[in-house]
Order: structure tokens, then C-alpha cells, then sequence
């Protein structure tokens, strides 16, 4: 057996890396932008990047999507296919640009029409950066993929301080621009490295290829942003910017589980597809294992630190520290489903799961309206773990049509019952660091005895590959 370690963990490393430093950037810019700005204007800035995440769907009409294909498909030729359909994207920006301005005017008032624009380049930037993204992943060139997933975020908090800094009066304006032009600059490089590439600027037959992937697709991505994003658009809507500026901070500390997961996930998904490919069950259900083990790590740890975190990051003002529950067990239940919807799209099953997942976004929209004007911000954090368990649920019958029994039910159960048990546990004991250290020190300390007795197994599953 070779005892090198795969590429794919070694990439899985450099990724979470990556990773690390960038979210290293907008952590820091947490800290300094809660200070800098007022709570009113944070909270409105968060709203602003809640819609830019979701035009981000739709200003490139998801044509990204297509690349893992075209990569088999025109292989000969995937430069070129990678230019024309870039400069159908751009067409398509412009198209969306316009239909966002009109639908502002109308329904948007308190954003004006500059600003409008600004989020439209603000989320087409982040479209092309994504593109560039999938072509790197599909290369093998983790150089170029470990810095398009630093230097966006950093350069987001540089600019930003920056104008900030000869803006003082104008913050939520100033951070709005800064944020652009960081994210814009990193878009520029790599949509002039493409389309720098030989061949035609326009194929009809390419582009008609990329549509037919990429638009049955936008509904699914949409469904996703909507979960995850209309929480801070109705607490704006129904409490005001204030709360969402809380409700914003807290996030990001449930937000660290997710960055990690979807930094590994694209070769995550490699390492399972081929083994579904060889029926190769028992590999995945041992990945499936260790990768609950360093969630529920991780989570253990953002119990014991939260309260300080949150006290480092942030004034007083946001110290809401019964936030951090419902944060961590969502992005939890955001793990676990991501477990059987990257396989319902190994078979194909792409408008069941876009199904699934309008179904589970509608369903935390219905319960934010019912729950968020009676209980408060908070509420939107429980019925997104809700909706986030629902969509798990749905998407593992998606999956248990094709192929049955494929993850360990006792793994999952085991693992929703060890983050039940956290939270219950932080929930008592979060203001008294005494206690809280040392119980879920020996929660962690647990994990590390498992993970050192079990080392030979998951020695032999990195070698794999």
C-alpha cells in the first residue's frame, strides 16, 4: 500500500487553509466594522450583502454549474467553451442589471439606484470569481483556487477600511463601495485571464450547452440563498437594522462550520463519487464517521469559546449570547444534508432535490413570518435548524430511492443526540466560564482519545485513493 497521503487529502488541506485565512479576513473586519460603523448601519450592510448573495444566482444565470461537464465534454477545446460562455454571462448581467434597477424602484425604495447597480457588480464579481473557481478545481490547480478563496475576503475588509477611513460620516456607503471594488478587482484579473484565451468570443452551440445545464439549476441555488439569506431580510423588515446587526455577528460564529465544509466539499464529492462508482460502500460510510467526528469537535469548541469570541468581536451591544445555539445546530443540519444531496446529484435527481430544497426555503419563509414579529430575532435562528433538518430529511428519501442504506443511521443519530446534548449544555451553563470549560474541555478531550485509538483507520482512509 503506498503510505503517501492522497492528493485529495492534501488539497482538502490546503483548501481548509485557505479557507481559514479568508474568513481570518472577515472575522477581523467583524471586529473592526462593529466599531466603526453604527449598529443601524451594520445591520443595513448585512441586509445589503443578504441580497447580494442572492443576486449572485442570478446575475450569472448559474453558469458556472456547467464546467464540471464541459471539462469532460470539450476537453479539446475548454478554453475556448470557458470564454464564450463568460461573455454570455456578461450579457446576462447586463440583462439582470436592468430588470433589478426596475424592480428596486418599485419595491426596493430605501435602496436607491446607484446602489442597486452596485450590488448587481458586487454579485456578478463574486459570480466570476466562482467561475474561475470550478475551472481551478477541475485543473488540479490548487494555487489558484487556495487564492481566489483568500483574496476576495481581504481584499473586501482592506478596501473597505480604507474608504471608511476618508468616509467616516458615510459608513454603510463606504463599506457598500469598498466591498465592491475589493471583490471587483479579484473578478477583473480572472475574467481577462479568460477571456485572453484563444477562440471565439461567441458559440452559438456552447452557449446553447451551458443554458440547458445552468438554468434548471438556478432554481435549486435560489431555494438554497433563500434559506440561508431570508432570515436577515425579514428581521430588517419586520425589527429594523438593529436586530439584524446582532442577529448578523452571532451568525458568523455557526458560519465557521459551514466555511470549513464548503471548503472541502467539491473534493469531498470526488472522493465519494468515485466510491459510489466502484459500490464501494463501506469507504463512504467510514468517511461519513470521521467527518461527523470533526464537526462535532468543532462545535464542542465554539461552545466552550463562544461567549469570549463574541465579547472579542463585537461592543456590548451585541452580546446575545443565546444566539449561539441555534447557530451551531443549524450549521450542523447543514452538514448533515449536504451528506445526501451531493449524491442526488451523482444520480441525476437534480429536480427532485430543487424540489426539496424550494419546499424547506418556503417552509422557514412561512415560519419566519409566523414567529419572527411574535418572538423576536431569535426565532429566525430556530426555524432555520427546522427548516435545515427538514431539507436533510427530504433529501436522504431523494436518495434512499436509488441506492439504499448508503450512510449509517446510528452515525447520524449519534451525532444529532451528541449536538442536542451541547446545546442543552451551553444553554445552562454559558455565563459561568468555570463550569463551561471544563465540561466541554472533557467533551473535546473525549474526541481526541477516540480519534489517537482509532488512528490506523483513518490513516489508511487519507492513503486512499
Amino acid at each position: 500500500m503506498n503510505s503517501k497521503v492522497n492528493p485529495l487529502a492534501k488539497s482538502s488541506v490546503i483548501y481548509i487553509m485557505a479557507t481559514i485565512i479568508g474568513q481570518g479576513a472577515s472575522f477581523l473586519g467583524m471586529v473592526v466594522f462593529t466599531r466603526m460603523m453604527s449598529k443601524s448601519d451594520y445591520g443595513l450592510y448585512s441586509t445589503y450583502y443578504a441580497y447580494v448573495s442572492v443576486l449572485t444566482v442570478l446575475v450569472g444565470a448559474n453558469l458556472y454549474y456547467p464546467i464540471n461537464n464541459a471539462y469532460i465534454d470539450f476537453k479539446d477545446r475548454i478554453h475556448e467553451y470557458r470564454k464564450t460562455v463568460l461573455v454570455l454571462s456578461g450579457i446576462v448581467m447586463a440583462a439582470a442589471t436592468m430588470v433589478f434597477v426596475g424592480i428596486s424602484r418599485v419595491f426596493l425604495k430605501e435602496f436607491s439606484t446607484p446602489l442597486v447597480v452596485c450590488g448587481s457588480i458586487h454579485a456578478y464579481s463574486f459570480f466570476v470569481v466562482s467561475y474561475r473557481v470550478y475551472s481551478a478545481n477541475m485543473e488540479n490547480d490548487y494555487k489558484k483556487k487556495a487564492w481566489l478563496l483568500i483574496l476576495p475576503n481581504t481584499l473586501q475588509f482592506l478596501v473597505s477600511f480604507v474608504f471608511m477611513c476618508i468616509l467616516p460620516d458615510m459608513s454603510f456607503t463606504a463599506r457598500v463601495i469598498g466591498s465592491t471594488v475589493g471583490v471587483f478587482c479579484c473578478a477583473c484579473v480572472s475574467f481577462v485571464e479568460m477571456l485572453c484565451c484563444k477562440g471565439k468570443a461567441v458559440i452559438w452551440k456552447d452557449w446553447k450547452y451551458a443554458l440547458a445545464i445552468a438554468l434548471p439549476s438556478i432554481v435549486m441555488s435560489l431555494s438554497y440563498m433563500l434559506m440561508q439569506q431570508c432570515d436577515k431580510v425579514m428581521i430588517t423588515n419586520y425589527l429594523g437594522n438593529d436586530e439584524t446587526a446582532v442577529y448578523s455577528v452571532i451568525y458568523y460564529l455557526g458560519y465557521a462550520m459551514i466555511a470549513i465544509d464548503q471548503a472541502v466539499s467539491e473534493v469531498r464529492h470526488v472522493w465519494v463519487y468515485k466510491r459510489l462508482d466502484e459500490n464501494n460502500l463501506q469507504d463512504v460510510r467510514t468517511i461519513q464517521k470521521w467527518y461527523l467526528i470533526v464537526a462535532s469537535v468543532i462545535a464542542a469548541g465554539i461552545f466552550m469559546l463562544a461567549p469570549e469570541v463574541i465579547r472579542l468581536i463585537a461592543p456590548r451591544t451585541y452580546w446575545e449570547f443565546e444566539y449561539v445555539v441555534p447557530f451551531v445546530a443549524g450549521a450542523c443540519m447543514m452538514i448533515l444534508y449536504r451528506f445526501y444531496t451531493e449524491v442526488a446529484l451523482f444520480y441525476k435527481k437534480n429536480a427532485l432535490l430543487s424540489v426539496c430544497v424550494l419546499v424547506s426555503a418556503l417552509v422557514n419563509i412561512g415560519l419566519n413570518t409566523v414567529f419572527i414579529p411574535r418572538i423576536g430575532a431569535v426565532a429566525a435562528a430556530y426555524t432555520t435548524v427546522a427548516a435545515y433538518f427538514l431539507l436533510f430529511v427530504l433529501s436522504a428519501a431523494v436518495v434512499e430511492r436509488s441506492i439504499k442504506r448508503l450512510y449509517s443511521y446510528g452515525f447520524f443519530l449519534l451525532f444529532i443526540l451528541y449536538i442536542g446534548a451541547a446545546c442543552c449544555l451551553y444553554g445552562f451553563i454559558y455565563d459561568n466560564p468555570a463550569i463551561r470549560y471544563p465540561v466541554f474541555g472533557c467533551m473535546l478531550f473525549g474526541m481526541a482519545g477516540y480519534v489517537f485509538r482509532k488512528r490506523e483507520e483513518w490513516k489508511k482512509l487519507l492513503r486512499r485513493k
